[in-house]
């Protein structure tokens, strides 16, 4: 069973976090301020150093992250992965600031380098190990697309500006060429991963630290690139601003893992939402990474002798395919949900169609006999027939009481079928609250006498505007629940009074109440409080859906405020015959309408 996070903790955790956070933004502007001013003596290159604490902190919150998943073992895994890729780039950023200090020219590569490259691997295979939705296969094809879309857009800048320039500078031995290769090739696949992960449903817990971990992944590539745009032209020395990107990297990472809340076992935002629900806001990303990626290659192209170049053209043509091919794929989609859209209203009219003719049968075929019915086993038991023995007097008192209860069904059927069709006529007019309440009381009083239940009214001298018999029946209907839940000896108190220019009528009794999850049920159909109330109060659960559609079809609205062991007081509006504006005491209405018995 899920277990909430109590107050308390939730409240620790969020100045922890707050606090973490802060720390976080204050080391950033530190080391801004160092790339501003280098106020850390020594050559530029100790500012590599500031790379560590970043790592470290990313560390820190990404395994913290893990042990604050404990009731979902796939999310724990997935932040345990993410914790071995951010300590690799910690062991990584150590070893090439050992060798920064050491050496005058740092040799290449170096053990760093297989830490780096270690990263890129943990931090996509932390990225597969994202919980995500499963797919039709008509919507793996369009995320395939949007993915190749992605990397496509984000490729070609990647290989326009490193990938091809390392490949045509060479002069380096086998091993330097596959290693400078390797990280752009390694940006290329993250940003794979990355699509294959946002443009699925993930766990909505998840969602915010996924966003942090796409920006730091963003900005991981971008540092990447200028990285190696700036070796490849001789602008690049360790400490150079282009590592405050990779400060922010890792900082963005760290945020990620502080962002993750609490999982408990059964944490329903843990669990994966179905792919019915709205689109990620990532299905986007195609269509602006596409322009983007295009949009820079050209503009490094414009002045080309041989602008445009065949690989540009071939690259835009590919764009333009997997784009047209997904919006291909979208339109048949739209299609193929339309006619299932119209497939479904053709068959919901058959299904109304149907239920038409039931209720029609029930109203002429079933109703009929049953009053005919009625009459008869009413006429045997005022002595027409002759005085019966006593057993044949109970079962035919039995037989009564049983015919009574399917024609009160059948009725309240057939009022809240019409009042779902729109059916049900209305004839307002000027009425006194009083007189309502009079002969709803009328009706009630000798259930109520049986039930040693004593009614008591204190009605204001209201007028509202109202068809009385349908009022009247609403009345009843509460006032029949009050009685039958009401123990012998309690008192069952019907109120009109004005407030806020509306009458406002109570029914209140000192019965057993309505526990608190019921409340947003009850007015539900066939809903009871116990499921054992329909045999032993022979109640149908129609009777406060049927009150309250009475109100409503005549602008008023209806709830209840209960407590277990004190009793219930329902509620309803009604419009003023001459719409006052009375100044009422303050309003007792809730400010949303929740359910009853």
């Amino acid at each position: 069973m899920f277990k909430r996070v109590s107050p308390g903790a939730l409240r620790t955790g969020l100045t922890r976090s707050r606090a973490a956070m802060a720390a976080l933004g204050a080391y950033l502007l530190l080391y801004l301020s160092w790339q501003l001013f280098h106020w850390l003596p020594g050559p530029q290159e100790r500012g590599q150093a500031f790379l560590i604490p970043a790592d470290a902190a990313a560390v820190w919150a990404t395994w913290m992250a893990g042990r604050r998943c404990a009731g979902a073992p796939e999310l724990r895994r997935f932040w345990r992965t993410m914790s071995a890729a951010m300590a690799a780039e910690l062991v990584a950023d150590a070893i090439q600031l050992s060798n920064d200090l050491r050496y005058a020219t740092p040799p290449s590569p170096t053990a760093a380098d297989a830490f780096f490259l270690a990263f890129y691997v943990l931090l996509f295979v932390a990225l597969m190990r994202v919980p995500v939705a499963p797919v039709t296969r008509a919507k793996r094809v369009q995320i395939l697309l949007d993915g190749a879309t992605i990397v496509l857009g984000g490729g070609a800048i990647v290989w326009y500006f490193v990938l091809g320039p390392t490949v045509k500078a060479g002069g380096e031995g086998p091993l330097a060429t596959a290693v400078s290769l390797a990280y752009p090739t390694g940006d290329v696949i993250l940003l794979a991963g990355l699509a294959a992960v946002l443009l699925r449903r993930s766990p909505a817990i998840l969602r915010r630290p996924l966003l942090l971990i796409a920006s730091g992944i963003a900005v991981a590539i971008v540092a990447d690139v200028l990285y190696g745009y700036a070796s490849l032209h001789g602008g690049y020395t360790d400490g150079d601003p282009i590592d405050t990107l990779y400060v922010l990297e890792f900082l963005l990472f760290a945020l990620a893992g502080i962002a993750q809340q609490p999982v408990r076992v059964g944490d329903p935002r843990a669990v994966v939402g179905e792919w019915n629900e709205p689109a990620p806001r990532a299905s986007w990303l195609p269509y602006v990474s596409a322009p983007i990626g295009f949009g820079l290659l050209v503009g490094v192209e414009w002045n080309s002798p041989f602008f445009p170049q065949l690989s540009l053209v071939l690259i835009v043509m590919t764009i333009g395919g997997l784009v047209a091919a997904r919006q291909y794929l979208a339109l048949r989609e739209l299609a193929a949900t339309d006619l299932e859209l119209r497939r479904n209203i053709a068959q919901r009219r058959e299904a109304e169609q149907v239920k038409d003719e039931f209720i029609s049968v029930v109203g002429h075929e079933l109703r009929t006999p049953l009053t005919s019915i009625r009459g008869s086993l009413g006429l045997l038991a005022g002595g027409v027939m002759g005085e019966l023995p006593r057993e044949a007097g109970e079962m035919l008192e039995l037989a009564i009481v049983n015919t009574d209860r399917l024609v009160r069904l059948i009725n309240e059927v057939l009022d809240i079928e019409r009042m779902d069709a729109g059916r049900t006529e209305l004839e307002l007019a000027p009425v006194k609250a009083c007189e309502l309440v009079r002969e709803a009381v009328q009706v009630i009083q000798m259930t109520a006498t049986q039930a040693k239940v004593t009614l008591h009214s204190e009605v204001q001298d209201v007028t509202v505007q109202a068809d009385a018999d349908r009022i009247v029946q609403a009345l009843v209907n509460l006032l029949g629940n009050a009685v039958k839940f009401s123990a012998r000896g309690s008192v069952v108190t019907t109120a009109v009074a004005v407030e806020h220019g509306r009458a406002l009528f109570s029914v209140r009794d000192s019965g057993r109440g309505i526990p608190e999850d019921r409340l947003k049920s009850i007015f539900e159909r066939f809903r009871q409080v116990d499921a054992s109330d329909a045999r032993e109060k022979g109640g149908t659960g129609l009777g406060l859906p049927i009150a309250r559609g009475i109100v409503e079809q005549q602008g008023g609205r209806m709830w209840v405020q209960s407590s277990v062991g004190e009793g219930s007081t329902f509620y309803f509006t009604l419009r003023l015959a001459d719409e006052r504006e009375e100044e009422g005491r303050g309003s007792r209405e809730p400010a949303t309408a929740v359910g009853g018995r």
